[in-house]
């Protein structure tokens, strides 16, 4: 099946980012990513772009270099995510094997017990939340990516 998004350009401040006139606006990339979230795996994407401005941009080219320029993006996040739980996991493991050396004072035995649990859960609450929007979100560009772009 093929779902289609319609995207009116009225001016070109709706089209192109403020400061920067070879990107396209956050606000259109993310209504784009919005409109896409509710996909099928199977569906095809055609993004239909009426322009109803004076302005001859290029806009497959600038929507296929947002998309792609955002996936790159989302993947160094999710590089940068998954070292920071490695960091984390191994900075855990560290204080709870220092709090079983400790013998004689329960007190320091209890804070690096704690200490070392708290950036474990860090880890799992990283992995749990952060990293499945991201790849949600990498899913959905992947198939923008892929996606038929038309201008009307």
């Amino acid at each position: 099946m093929k779902k289609v998004i319609n995207i009116d350009i009225n001016e070109e401040n709706d089209m192109i980012e403020k400061y920067d006139n070879s990107k396209i606006s956050q606000e259109l990339l993310e209504y784009i990513i919005e409109k896409a979230k509710f996909t099928k795996k199977d569906d095809h994407l055609k993004i239909v772009i009426k322009n109803n401005c004076q302005t001859k941009l290029n806009y497959q080219e600038m929507l296929y270099n947002s998309f792609k320029e955002e996936y790159k993006n989302n993947v160094q996040i999710h590089l940068r995510n998954n070292i920071l739980q490695l960091v984390l996991f191994f900075l855990g493991i560290i204080f709870i094997f220092i709090s079983f050396q400790i013998k004689d004072n329960e007190i320091w035995k209890e804070i690096f017990l704690i200490g070392g649990w708290v950036p474990i859960w860090e880890m799992v609450d990283l992995e749990l939340f952060t990293d499945v929007r991201g790849k949600r979100r990498a899913k959905i560009l992947l198939k923008l990516i892929d996606s038929e772009i038309v201008e009307s």
